[in-house]
Formats: structure tokens, sequence, C-alpha cells
């Protein structure tokens, strides 16, 4: 008797074999991460530090390498949803100003109130990633409706003013901008427990609520005379799943700053390697976008030590070319 192999079992067997090669990565990382440093500790120190829950593992180490792994969830995570919402394969937190935004409130309040606890900052980022989103939907916003096109462009337009603005405040104040600076390369410099505590309920919710809406972000690739014909309420999903990115990216670019490029390489990446179907792809995007910003940290701690290099620019030296080619690709499909 013949037996035949069916297509989808070889397909569930190719996935799970990826997303095991990737969590498996993802622990031997993050083990790593606690170890190497400006100070290489040994394993027996490390798991003396967790059992006294004190000490420079467990105090700064630990927090960073959650913080990058919480960081790369919520940035990748909602540059997947962006890319299907906008249908824009180039879409980008960037895109709905939650980077510039949270960036340029981060950096007033560096500049101007340099005796704010830095616990704040997250929040204050968060309310200038949600202000300027909302400037640019309601820019976009006409009554038939918001045109993902005019969305795309204004978002960008005003993500670009807000940069001018952002750059002209470190010019003026250029004696104390060193902390901005860092904050603008993307740096995971100097996390405690506390940003863990702020920023693992945001990451928690907004991948629950983008697995809950999964069908959705699958049904949304079709073309909308098709979406319309299927009954979707079109408009009320995508304002839904904007709502759910802008949280994801302004939760982490408040931890972070401006990271550049993962949440534009990963859910590509991630597509390639697993398919299209959101089911298999937003889990392993997650697990994938963790990977990355906990691995650049990792280098950029450990390449030059004791100096660092903050991880925004890790992330951009591996994703500019990647963009490059994205670029290429999409310019000759058309």
């Amino acid at each position: 008797m013949t037996c035949l192999k069916n297509p989808s079992s070889r397909s569930n067997w190719s996935f799970a074999a990826l997303m095991t090669a990737v969590l498996f990565s993802l622990a031997l990382v993050f083990i790593l991460s606690l170890r190497f440093g400006a100070t290489p500790v040994t394993f027996h120190e490390i798991i003396d530090q967790f059992q006294s829950q004190s000490g420079t593992i467990y105090e700064l180490r630990l927090p960073r390498v959650l913080c990058a792994m919480l960081v790369g969830i919520a940035a990748s995570v909602a540059g997947a949803i962006l890319q299907t919402v906008l249908r824009n394969p180039l879409a980008s937190p960037d895109v709905i100003g939650a980077t510039a935004g949270g960036g340029l409130v981060t950096v007033v309040i560096i500049l101007l109130a340099p005796l704010t606890p830095a616990i704040w900052l997250p929040f204050y980022s968060m309310a200038g990633s949600a202000a300027a989103s909302l400037i640019i939907f309601l820019l976009a916003y006409r009554r038939q409706g918001t045109s993902m096109i005019r969305l795309a462009l204004v978002g960008i337009a005003v993500s670009s003013a807000l940069q001018a603005i952002i750059k002209m405040l470190i010019v003026k104040y250029a004696m104390s901008s060193s902390q901005a600076l860092v904050w603008l390369k993307g740096s995971l410099y100097a996390r405690s427990l506390q940003h863990v505590e702020m920023l693992w309920p945001w990451t928690a919710a907004g991948l629950l609520a983008a697995m809950l809406l999964v069908r959705y972000l699958n049904v949304l690739k079709l073309d909308e005379s098709v979406l319309v014909s299927l009954g979707t309420r079109v408009r009320m999903v995508r304002t839904v799943l904007l709502i759910v990115a802008l949280a994801l990216s302004a939760s982490s670019a408040s931890i972070s700053g401006n990271l550049s490029f993962v949440g534009l390489i990963i859910p590509h990446l991630s597509h390639k390697l697993v398919g299209e179907n959101f089911i298999r792809s937003l889990p392993f995007t997650a697990a994938l976008g963790a990977l990355l910003v906990m691995l650049g940290d990792m280098i950029g701690r450990i390449l030059i030590p004791p100096m660092e290099i903050p991880v925004g620019i890790i992330t951009s030296l591996i994703g500019a070319p990647y963009f490059v080619y994205l670029i290429f690709k999409q310019g000759q499909k058309k």
C-alpha cells in the first residue's frame, strides 16, 4: 500500500522544527546575556545571585534581558499588524508616529526637566506616542473613510516633522543632550525590574489581543471588495488592530527608544520562514523579534568592553541591508 505524505503534515513539522530552533536559541541567548557583559561571570555566580535575589546579575542584567525580550516581542508584532492593516510591506511603528511622538516627549523631559525620575519617562513617552498617532489619524481622516495610503503618507510626514524638532532641541541644548542621544539611538542601559513591571502587562495584553484577532489579520490580506462582500466590518477591525499596534509600539519605544528596523524586517523574515498564515507567523514573529533584540543587546555589550554600543545601532546594522533588499524586491514586483 502506497503511503502518501500529507503536505499539511510536512508543513506542521517544518513549523514545529523552526519554532523549536528559535525558542532554543532564545533560551541560549538569555543565559549567555546573563553571563557576559563588561565583566563576565560564572554560572555559579548567576545561581547564587538568583537565590539571594541581589547583586549585579539579578538587579541589572536580568531586567535588561527581560526588557530586551519584551521590546522585541512588542515591536515585531506591532510591525506585523501595521504591514497588514496598512497594506504596506514597508510599514513600521514609525508610520503611526509612535516612535517620533514618544521620542519628542522623552527628549523634552530629559532636556528641560532633568530631575524627573527615569522610571516616569516611559509613561511620558507613551503619552507622546498616543498624541502623535491621534494627530496622524485625525489628519488622515475623511468622512468617506480613512485611506490606508493617506494614513501612511501623513504618518511619514508628521514623524519627519517630529524628528526634525527633536534634532533642533538636541542642537540647542547640546551641552545636556547626551542622555537624549542615547535614548534616540535605542538603548536598554540601566533598565530595572520596575521597567519590566511596567512593560510586561502592555506586551502581554497586546500579544493576546493580536492572537484573538488573528482571523481578521488573515482576512485583511484579501481584496477590499471581497472583505465587504464577506460582511467584514473593515473599518472597525482596522481601527481596533491599529490601537493594538499603537499600544505595543508605544510601550516598547518608551523603554528602548528608537529601535530601527525591528518592526520592519522581523515580520518579513517570519512570513518567509513559516508562511503568511498569522496563526503560525504571529507567535513566530514574537519569538524572532525577542531573539533579535536580545542578541543585538548582548553583542552591543560584549563587542568593545567596557564601552557599550546601543542596541538600536546593532539592529540598524542588521536591518539596513535587508531593508534595501526589500525596496529592491518591491521595485521588481512593480
